[in-house]
């Protein structure tokens, strides 16, 4: 049986994460260990919303996770992940943190400080560069801090002195860059020797903001990355940056993982992965040595493809939101998993989705969820597994997991097998985003027919009783007379004295005996039956075929539950009610509902009289 290691990520670049998910898978799936990836997408610009992308974080799972490998190549998200390893790492089982520490785990993660130190040597010493600006990251960051320690000790090591007016921390954004520039202009500090930026998106920033005062890298000045993102390998100039070397990383990781698992340690000595410096142009070392053709046919397939899956994501988006309801949905993630080429996915749904209860103030997931996959839907008790059924025979290793939420709910996730293309063309993200958009959709459809339905209720209904009304007759009587093919039975009941009690102890008394009544005909008579307050102190009981006899006991049961309900509440007048019916046996009597219920209604005014005549000869 396999057993599974829960990883955590939080991703603000796609190719690192299907890097070292596929050196982790590569080594653990030789031990027959899989992965479930439960990952947020990190959205630096849309905090409100993505901050949603965490709750998958908070899942409650006890699954049986033989242990834990958490990346923290987020900011934002660090602090959430932390705590959770924390937690985990009570268990006694084994845990990892890739890129950041964390307590309770031991860390692996990239040579940052080595890595940053070769890079601002090499700029020193094979270019001759003497003032030298630093773009960094968050000031806190554990990343950041090393890169920064390297510059400076380097800077030291080499005895340049180190101008901090030179110096700036910001996000890791590309803004972040164009600011940078902005910042270091204003003090005419914007044409150094060279610019080392803490990542590529900052180094990527600077020049543009540079190229809008026509000043261009390596020419005008030399500036550095790192990550080795794809957009800066394709930028003009492309970028001289650092490979962190992720898919070795991950490898590396997870041997750890196997030597702790085997080995009953948990607290392994840092390791750290070398990266190395990827020599691009700007830094001048390739400078105009790019095959620009090559570079345009190499866009021009990057944008066919662009264009191919980004007409997939729309037809996905349609054929999703085009489900009114839940049913026709499983028939979409059908043929989504078609149109988009990727394994089937199951779409899990909290209880709360189906309460009528719109205050959001219930947890993100529940134990009992609703899995919806192609053809199939199932219960899933998430404190023992979060897998459909249907993936228990999968020969994939490897999940992904991600909330499934709209604006600020979350009303589930979705699990799929993790498929590295579709991740890093960020076709995965578009397809949560779409799922949840539809599961809204279909949101909005059942509380607009929830809402129909008590508006057709409070249009139907009694307001005194909760009986139908005459309206609930009209619409009810003449299709429950066809469904049953005539064979029914019609009881009209009307209370005695109403006009008395209300005239000598007024209409509060009045509506008790109303009220009484009608609770009298809901506890004799079967829920299926229809039971109706015509108006005033009429009722009506239609219901399938009884015969004379059962009836008869029915109207005892009615009479006695009245006198209890007299003494019971001391009622200042026996409530009483003149009660016949009629039966009938099918259409061959040229009957309908209408000729029923007028006779039942004679044969009740014939024992009212009676009562009548009684009471007064009495």
């Amino acid at each position: 049986m396999r057993q599974y290691v829960q990883m955590l990520t939080s991703t603000w670049n796609l190719k690192c994460l299907t890097s070292i998910v596929r050196g982790i898978s590569r080594r653990l799936s030789e031990e027959n260990i899989g992965l479930h990836i439960f990952n947020a997408y990190d959205e630096i610009y849309e905090k409100g919303y993505y901050a949603m992308d965490r709750s998958i974080f908070s899942i409650p799972c006890d699954c049986d996770y033989i242990g834990m490998i958490a990346v923290f190549n987020s900011v934002d998200a660090a602090h959430n992940i932390a705590d959770i390893v924390n937690e985990f790492s009570k268990t006694g089982k084994p845990v990892i943190s890739i890129d950041q520490h964390a307590k309770g785990a031991s860390f692996f993660g990239v040579d940052n400080y080595r890595s940053m130190y070769e890079m601002v040597e090499h700029m020193i010493t094979r270019h001759e560069c003497r003032t030298i600006n630093y773009v960094g990251g968050p000031a806190t960051n554990e990343e950041n801090q090393l890169r920064y320690k390297a510059y400076i000790d380097c800077l030291k090591d080499h005895k340049i002195e180190i101008d901090y007016e030179r110096i700036r921390h910001y996000r890791f954004l590309v803004q972040d860059g164009q600011q940078a520039y902005r910042d270091f202009k204003e003090k005419d500090l914007h044409l150094p020797d060279a610019v080392i930026c803490a990542n590529d998106n900052m180094a990527y920033g600077y020049c543009i903001e540079a190229a809008k005062d026509d000043y261009q890298s390596p020419w005008d000045f030399k500036i550095t990355g790192f990550d080795n993102v794809e957009r800066g390998q394709t930028f003009l100039p492309s970028l001289t940056s650092i490979n962190r070397n992720w898919e070795q990383l991950g490898e590396d990781a997870a041997e750890g993982m196997i030597h702790m698992l085997k080995s009953g340690e948990r607290n392994l000595e840092d390791h750290f992965t070398y990266g190395y410096i990827r020599v691009n142009e700007s830094c001048g070392c390739n400078a105009g040595l790019r095959n620009l053709r090559n570079d345009y046919i190499e866009m021009l397939d990057r944008l066919d493809d662009e264009r191919l899956n980004t007409q997939r994501h729309y037809d996905t988006r349609k054929l999703l939101c085009a489900s009114p309801d839940l049913r026709s949905f499983r028939q979409a993630i059908h043929n989504s998993s078609i149109r988009m080429g990727i394994p089937g996915f199951a779409v899990c749904i909290s209880e709360h989705f189906f309460s009528e209860d719109d205050t959001n103030t219930h947890s993100a997931f529940s134990e009992n969820m609703k899995a919806y996959m192609a053809g199939s839907r199932e219960d899933i008790d998430t404190s023992k597994t979060l897998l459909p059924s249907e993936y228990a025979d999968d020969d994939n290793n490897d999940f992904i997991f991600s909330a499934l939420h709209f604006a600020a709910e979350t009303f589930g996730y979705c699990v799929m097998p993790f498929d590295y293309k579709l991740v890093e063309n960020q076709g995965h993200r578009t397809l949560m985003d779409n799922i949840a958009l539809a599961l809204n959709n279909i949101r909005q459809h059942m509380s607009l027919d929830m809402m129909n339905d008590r508006l057709r209720n409070l249009y139907v209904q009694d307001t005194l009783t909760g009986l139908y009304n005459r309206f609930g007759y009209r619409n009810l009587s003449k299709p429950f007379f066809e469904e049953n093919h005539g064979r029914v039975f019609v009881v009209y009941a009307d209370l005695d004295n109403l006009k008395p009690i209300n005239d000598k102890y007024g209409h509060n008394y009045g509506d008790k005996a109303i009220t009484a009544l009608a609770d009298a005909l809901k506890d004799t008579f079967r829920d299926e039956d229809i039971k109706i307050r015509m108006g005033g102190d009429e009722f009506i009981v239609i219901g399938s075929y009884l015969p004379d006899a059962q009836i008869e006991e029915y109207k005892d049961r009615i009479i006695r539950y009245l006198d209890h309900y007299t003494r019971k509440n001391d009622f200042p007048v026996p409530v009483m009610a003149s009660i016949a019916h009629v039966c009938n046996e099918g259409y061959d009597s040229n009957a309908d509902i209408e000729t029923l219920v007028h006779l039942a209604d004679q044969k009740m005014y014939e024992i009212k009289e009676q009562h009548h005549n009684e009471s007064k000869g009495s």
